[in-house]
């Protein structure tokens, strides 16, 4: 019945969007009366607040125990929230966690109505180290925050988006680079590619996404539990090149819990821009002390629709698969999973590259190993064990289906972290990749070997002032097979790197309200094998790129400092930045041309080149509940790119840009109306175009139901109500096509 009538509703929005409002309060009025005559559903829910505030309380966990078994565990997002569905009649133990506050241990007897609670906690610094986090929460959470950023179930939900840039896009500081939505990834304060990381559960994903503007990442948005972004101290442990922080996906393929009973989530997307569908499927089921997990998604899109006509040579089909299994014991657990992620999609065609774009197929196969083991009364409270291996493939073919670029690797990661009392964790980590080219791209086939070793600490001083220092140092060798060869980017031959990254942050308790904070960072980030030595067409990115064999490391010094004021109904946070880069690496426009088969048979030659550059901004939002239940929410950015030596400005920086939302929040109930802007983009490179500004409208509305002992939730979403025609500075496509015209967007989740 759902299903039909969800179908009925996109088509009438999609078709006349003049209905709209009709069509919502359709949708609200049946939920409403169904929820009405079903809710006898058994769910606990509530919210955590500041016992003093009154304000919602984020990252609190909350664990759900019955006679010391069968944990279930929930991290409370922005609203303060939590809830866990299908719950059998007994008594169980809540447990409330979160650093700074006295934990708080709840007894409730779960009858067959619903449950609904409000929980206050104490503050309580003094007690900062001594929060335990539970398995499967976040890796690090009793660490204080800086400027991170979490979206737990319900903000993910709401922005879900077609990728994980796209999901990504409305959080402040955050753009898109895109040549097409397929390739889309995120640029956090003007930086991307290996200045930004993103990892697939605290892992490297193995593609190649980081490394050029048409290249995919290999995750699927629809199958994250949880998006983290970390900066600071804390990101040195993924990573020394983290000055835009650390994108973590987490999916947890790997159990790391026991469920006491089998789980399933259904969730199915579509939208109207391109006749998008996606089906994600996931299982969790108890086996003894065994738990497994499978995972299953689809998604299909035809070409993109825009204001001024349809972009070709945009569609998309992927397939995804993962499943694991694990052994859940009271010491922890060990497990291995595997999986496959393969797409193919369409880059657009453009006249400076191939006129009828460029397809390209990628697949990558993924298998992890697992182990954590902890510890009573010991210095050494948990040890984590990790490896995991990746095969990786992307070929680049023109419209006669002839193979332009082909792209293979072969990546072994492996990680042992060490979790000590008072605070500290350190570790070791190693990789392995087997890089080879084909097709017309001229990459010789070499190999990486990279070790790193790193500490992290936490001292709280007093009650108001906690530090957080890290250390990483960091060796990689880059070793050509066949070396002594000449090319336009130089000799070819073995490159050895190795450097220190370090950060250090301060963050002070002013009140119950107000905290400030600062963050120095130093990090270490050496050349790719395409910054080394590439030389040939790269059709895709309408370029030919030439490396520069004698490339150093790049080297950055960045500066934060941060205000954050949460109250009853105010919360505002403002950040400002200054990231000093020496040598950073760019593709520089030669002013010449080779030849590439391009839509003249001529590219622009690109040429990698280091030079000094600095990149400074400030972020802001503020969070305000003007009457009960209507919220307003505003935050902007901004970001100013210079190279030092010349004071020309950087290239493909994104422009002053924020949205302003108003909200109407109740528990099942969750509408906004949205107006995203930005201003045009003068400061450009020498080859740059100017992007004119704009304002773009959205509305939505989030809701959740229980019916036939069931939890759904379902999210509508109008982008671009007003059909608006505008164009994105950091899209590689802009000359070509505008940005998605008006787009209906729906999200189902069925959870049992």
């Amino acid at each position: 019945m759902f299903t039909c009538f969800f179908r009925r509703t996109l088509l009438l929005i999609t078709f006349n969007v003049k209905w709209l409002r009709l069509v919502l309060f359709a949708i609200f009025l049946i939920c409403f009366i169904e929820g009405s005559s079903f809710a006898r559903n058994t769910s606990i829910s509530g919210k955590v607040i500041d016992a003093e505030t009154e304000t919602p309380l984020v990252d609190v966990h909350v664990s759900l125990s019955r006679n010391a078994e069968g944990i279930s565990l929930f991290r409370t997002g922005k609203t303060g929230q939590f809830r866990f569905d299908e719950i059998a009649p007994g008594i169980y133990t809540l447990r409330f966690e979160r650093a700074g506050y006295e934990a708080s241990d709840q007894e409730i007897i779960v009858e067959a109505d619903p449950l609904m609670m409000t929980i206050k906690l104490k503050r309580n610094p003094v007690e900062l180290g001594e929060v335990i986090v539970t398995p499967g929460d976040e890796e690090h959470a009793h660490f204080e925050k800086t400027t991170d950023l979490n979206l737990a179930a319900q903000e993910l939900n709401q922005q879900m988006g077609a990728t994980i840039a796209e999901t990504l896009s409305g959080e402040v500081g955050i753009a898109q680079r895109t040549m097409g939505r397929a390739t889309a990834r995120p640029v956090v304060r003007g930086m991307g590619g290996d200045r930004l990381l993103i990892l697939e559960d605290g892992r490297r994903t193995g593609d190649k996404s980081a490394s050029s503007a048409d290249h995919a990442v290999a995750i699927d948005p629809t199958t994250a539990t949880n998006i983290e972004i970390t900066r600071g101290p804390a990101s040195l442990i993924y990573g020394s090149s983290t000055l835009g922080g650390v994108v973590n996906v987490k999916r947890e393929t790997i159990p790391q819990t026991l469920p006491h009973r089998p789980t399933m989530n259904l969730t199915f997307q579509g939208e109207s821009v391109n006749s998008g569908l996606t089906g994600t499927t996931g299982f969790t089921i108890p086996i003894g002390d065994l738990a497994w997990r499978l995972e299953l998604n689809r998604r299909h899109t035809d070409d993109t629709h825009t204001p001024i006509g349809i972009l070709e040579n945009t569609s998309l089909s992927q397939t995804n698969f993962a499943t694991g299994i694990s052994l859940v014991k009271d010491w922890g657990h060990i497990g291995i999973s595997g999986g496959s992620y393969s797409s193919d999609y369409g880059v657009p065609g453009s006249p400076e590259g191939h006129i009828h774009g460029v397809t390209i197929d990628l697949d990558r196969q993924r298998y992890e190993g697992d182990f954590e083991y902890g510890f009573q009364q010991s210095f050494l409270e948990k040890l984590k064990l990790h490896s995991t291996y990746t095969r990786y493939q992307h070929q680049e073919r023109e419209s006669n289906n002839r193979l332009g670029v082909e792209f293979g690797v072969l990546t072994t990661n492996v990680s042992a972290l060490a979790h000590m009392r008072g605070d500290a964790v350190a570790g070791v980590w190693g990789e392995y990749r087997d890089h080879a080219t084909g097709g017309f791209y001229w990459t010789p086939h070499t190999r990486e070997m990279s070790l790193a070793g790193f500490y992290l600490k936490q001292k709280q001083l007093n009650d108001d002032l906690t530090l957080q220092g890290a250390i990483r140092y960091d060796v990689r060798r880059v070793e050509p097979f066949k070396e002594g060869v000449v090319t336009r980017a130089g000799p070819v031959a073995q490159r050895d790197f190795g450097g220190v990254s370090s950060a250090v942050s301060g963050i002070y308790h002013w009140d119950d309200h107000l905290e400030t904070g600062a963050t120095l960072m130093k990090t270490f980030r050496t050349p790719g094998i395409e910054e080394l030595f590439s030389d040939g067409p790269h059709l895709a990115v309408h370029s030919y790129e030439i490396g520069n064999a004698e490339l150093g490391s790049e080297d950055g010094l960045g500066t934060e400092a941060f205000l954050r004021y949460a109250a009853k109904r105010l919360k505002i946070n403002l950040t400002v930045f200054r990231n000093q880069i020496y040598g950073y690496l760019i593709q520089a426009n030669t002013g010449e041309k080779d030849w590439g088969s391009g839509a003249a048979g001529w590219l622009w030659i690109y040429q990698y080149q280091g030079q000094n550059a600095v990149l400074e901004g400030a972020e802001f939002s503020v969070d305000t509940e003007i009457v009960p239940r209507f919220q307003v929410e505003a935050s902007m950015s901004y970001v100013k790119g210079t190279l030092t030596a010349s004071e020309s400005p950087l290239e493909r920086i994104p422009p002053l840009n924020g949205k302003v939302a108003l909200r109407y929040v109740t528990q099942p109930l969750n509408l906004h109306f949205t107006a995203r802007f930005s201003d045009g983009q003068h400061r450009l490179g020498e080859f740059e175009e100017t992007t004119d500004g704009y304002i773009v409208y959205d509305a939505g509305i989030q809701f959740a139901f229980p019916v036939w002992q069931l939890q759904h939730q379902a999210v509508v979403t109008v982008e671009n109500i007003f059909d608006t025609e505008y164009r994105q500075h950091l899209s590689r496509i802009k000359s070509v096509m505008p940005e998605p015209g008006r787009n209906v967007k729906l999200l189902y989740r069925l959870i049992f």
